[in-house]
């Protein structure tokens, strides 16, 4: 039996050895010269695969912040069994006349509302395997705990969504859409009909917060001021370009902390859109009263683990109502920046 006879023999037994052209035996083995032809293939360098570095920092990928936490705050209203949520609110108003013995005159009353929100539940799950949770930990992922965060971001990420843009086909509404809001105003014309702050110097972006903050304090009869607590919502484009500073190095910065007492800036990618950018100043609150508050019946409700042959899977729940808007003239909208 020649050596080909031979490598077919053992292929049919299982054994197989691509590339092979003999056996070495005891009898052949002296009579190899360095010429010899090799049994096995050409050397064609070490595989990349031991020369790869794996760095155990595993990267997140990034998302938009989220931003609308840092203008209200987050209240409970509730849990997961109320189908809706209704507030109360009261309105003081009347007049007076002069006096008379004879007459009462005019008079003072309350106008009492009782505005509705639905309770909207999401939901969202993850399933892991054995098998690709076992193949993970060879890669030194801790695939469930990484799934597990990926709820808690997708949450995050859509209650930041509903509480500014509401929930579509529902009595659920945003900071950005809210029907009761006064109607915006446009950024003021340089130039041939430019509004853009890309276009305008530092003193005309510092008149376009002006002129918002003009119509806030118009809206309010005066009970919002520059020394109420403000928060002027920018984009991050508009956010930089707050930095604009004149020949003497003073920013629209500088000179808007110079005349708000109390103001504070948050960036919102959500106030970018190709229509044009807007800007929003709000006033927390007046008189005491929140002008907003973030409502939610559930941040997150974690349903029981499900166990399968060879896998789990856990579902995750959250209820919302939007932004519960109680004061809507204290929200100023300027478009068009």
């Amino acid at each position: 039996m020649n050596d080909r006879q031979a490598l077919e023999k053992i292929r049919e037994k299982g054994f197989v050895f691509d590339g092979a052209k003999g056996f070495i035996t005891k009898d052949n083995r002296q009579r190899l010269a360095s010429d010899a032809a090799m049994i096995t293939g050409a050397n064609s360098g070490v595989p990349a695969l031991f020369t790869t570095y794996i760095d155990p920092m595993v990267i997140d990928i990034l998302t938009a912040p989220t931003r609308a936490r840092e203008i209200f705050g987050e209240v409970k209203k509730g849990d997961w069994t109320n189908t809706g949520a209704m507030f109360e609110t009261v309105e003081q108003m009347g007049s007076s006349t002069a006096y008379s013995d004879y007459g009462n005159g005019a008079t003072a009353d309350v106008n009492v509302n009782y505005p509705y929100r639905q309770n909207y539940l999401a939901q969202t799950h993850i399933r892991y395997g054995d098998h690709e949770t076992a193949v993970s930990g060879k890669a030194m992922i801790d695939l469930v705990s990484k799934k597990q965060k990926a709820v808690a971001t997708i949450i995050n990420t859509d209650e930041n969504k509903f509480y500014l843009y509401g929930v579509q086909g529902k009595e659920i509404y945003g900071l950005l859409n809210e029907p009761n809001l006064p109607a915006a105003i446009t950024a003021s014309t340089v130039d041939t009909n430019k509004t853009k702050w890309a276009d305008k110097d530092t003193q005309q972006i510092y008149d376009d917060v002006l002129l918002l903050a003009a119509e806030l304090f118009k809206n309010s009869q005066g009970n919002i001021d520059e020394k109420s607590d403000l928060v002027l919502c920018v984009s991050p484009a508009s956010n930089v370009l707050l930095g604009k500073a004149t020949i003497n190095n003073v920013s629209v910065k500088d000179m808007l902390n110079k005349y708000f007492s109390n103001l504070s800036i948050v960036t919102l990618p959500e106030l970018t859109a190709d229509s044009g950018t807007s800007i929003l100043l709000i006033a927390r609150s007046v008189m005491g009263t929140p002008t907003a508050q973030l409502g939610y019946s559930e941040k997150m409700r974690a349903m029981r683990i499900v166990p399968y042959t060879s896998y789990y899977e856990q579902k995750f729940v959250f209820g919302t109502y939007g932004a519960i808007v109680y004061l809507p003239f204290a929200i100023a909208k300027m478009t068009g920046v």
